[in-house]
């Protein structure tokens, strides 16, 4: 099933600068590989930090067994942004900052409490069941993977059902993992493999999943939440961000009258 089709789709990679075209298809499909990746020193530096975290178990882990106290069974490690400064070099990156420009303008935040995590993705992790993190008329939270590793098919790379961010209204944005092969979306959705080093973005609006991994190796890669600085949602909890491209923009106050003397208002 996979090689077949694997070989009916056709992944999208952008040219070098962002096109008229480019900017279309994320808007539309709700994905975009980066087509730079990473230095390999960078990728390289990344590994040995994230060995250095995985050998002193620091808390917060997401652990693959509920009860696994063993290094080679955590499956992610959170607050990734405050563990060691290059995954913030990582995630700062220009090139990267420069695609995240066609999803989100030029004033992007790095949200540090909205993803900031390492998928770990030890040998024969389970998989990641399809879900949505936001509702389509959000403002939009662009997430970026960026991979350590090469993640392929046979080690559960991640998979986008493209287009799926412009559903209409509500739904349910979170399907059982025993429902991943037979669900209707597993026969929508793109395989995307990538290379070590390549960075993934897309519309987290987008439904996605990723696969068991059945490899004897890990897949590991960094998920970051990016948003534009001017957006705000106010039923939820304001994130915590980081302004990373552009400059502040004044967006008003957030109560319309503040401060209203009591009685009603005269002319002065």
């Amino acid at each position: 099933m996979d090689s077949l089709y694997a070989s009916n789709r056709t992944r999208y990679t952008c040219a070098m600068t962002p096109s008229d075209e480019d900017i279309w298809h994320f808007q539309h499909s709700g994905y975009y590989v980066v087509p730079q990746t990473l230095p390999e020193a960078l990728v390289v530096r990344l590994n040995r930090a994230t060995d250095r975290e995985l050998a002193a178990r620091r808390e917060p882990i997401v652990w693959e067994k509920g009860d696994g106290r063993d290094s080679r069974d955590i499956r992610r490690l959170s607050k990734i942004l405050q563990r060691d400064p290059v995954f913030m070099e990582a995630a700062t990156q220009p090139f990267l900052l420069d695609a995240l420009e066609i999803a989100l303008g030029p004033n992007i935040d790095l949200l540090t409490n909205k993803h900031n995590h390492l998928m770990v993705r030890p040998p024969q992790s389970g998989i990641v069941p399809w879900h949505s993190g936001e509702e389509a008329y959000e403002p939009t939270l662009a997430t970026a993977l960026i991979y350590l590793e090469e993640s392929t098919i046979e080690n559960g790379c991640v998979r986008i059902v493209p287009g799926s961010h412009h559903r209409p209204f509500r739904q349910q944005r979170r399907y059982p993992g025993g429902d991943f092969h037979t669900h209707s979306l597993y026969y929508h959705a793109l395989p995307v493999p990538m290379p070590r080093g390549g960075i993934l973005i897309f519309n987290d609006s987008c439904f996605h999943g990723a696969d068991v991994n059945r490899s004897p190796h890990s897949r590991r890669s960094m998920t970051l939440g990016y948003r534009a600085h001017d957006a705000h949602d106010a039923s939820k909890e304001d994130p915590e961000k980081v302004l990373v491209r552009g400059e502040r923009t004044y967006t008003g106050h957030p109560h319309p009258f503040p401060n209203l003397p009591d009685g009603p208002l005269t002319d002065t």
